[in-house]
């Protein structure tokens, strides 16, 4: 089973201050994570530690992390960290 879900806000500093108890949930459930990223416009380096946070404890109980919408500005740092293989690997294939 996947739990989806959409980030509305930009994954920043302030906005990983109350997402990171959301993401430490989502780490302990027993199901796959998909989040929808295509309204973030911004990702800062707080944004990327939750989401390698997130995929390290996913990954290490043997469940994904889905991350779908990717564009703009966190493509470009995603990519740029060669992170998209790992966080976002049908974006990956398909570029």
């Amino acid at each position: 089973m996947t739990r989806r879900l959409r980030i509305q806000d930009d994954l920043d500093a302030g906005t990983m201050t109350t997402v990171r108890v959301l993401f430490e949930e989502l780490a302990a459930a027993e199901e796959d994570v998909a989040l929808d990223v295509s309204n973030v416009s911004f990702i800062d380096s707080s944004g990327v530690g939750g989401l390698v946070f997130l995929y390290k404890r996913l990954n290490a109980r043997g469940r994904r992390l889905e991350i779908a919408g990717l564009s703009g500005q966190p493509r470009q740092l995603l990519d740029h960290l060669k992170l998209t293989p790992i966080l976002a690997p049908d974006l990956a294939r398909s570029a």
